[in-house]
């Protein structure tokens, strides 16, 4: 199994008959980083997580605009317990953003 995000960005690629040449893939924030820094890689992450590396990678953002990319959101919560004051926080949080009618793709590409 691989990420849902490059999922997405695969079936993207398949609709208009494209193809990425993917030469690796890196599961280290650490090394991801340097990768972008020094040139050789690129990413597809959510726009808060995009912020951060990039100003670690002194990298570049762009927005994808087209295709959108919507993921499914999945939220666990215990059936029988009582959820804390932060979680009851995030959760109001979560079920406020799935009840709006669209959101925009916060999706980016980041490179060097």
């Amino acid at each position: 199994d691989y990420c849902t995000v490059r999922k997405r960005v695969d079936e993207a690629f398949a609709l208009r008959r494209l193809s990425a040449k993917i030469i690796g893939e890196i599961d280290s924030t650490s090394t991801l980083t340097a990768a972008i820094a020094s040139g050789m890689g690129v990413t597809v992450l959510p726009e808060s997580a995009a912020r951060t590396l990039a100003q670690a990678a002194n990298g570049w953002m762009a927005r994808i605009t087209s295709p959108s990319l919507t993921l499914p959101l999945s939220l666990n919560v215990p059936a029988h317990l009582t959820l804390s004051p932060q979680a009851q926080a995030v959760k109001e949080i979560l079920m406020s953003l799935i009840s709006r009618p669209a959101l925009e793709s916060r999706e980016l590409l980041l490179a060097s």
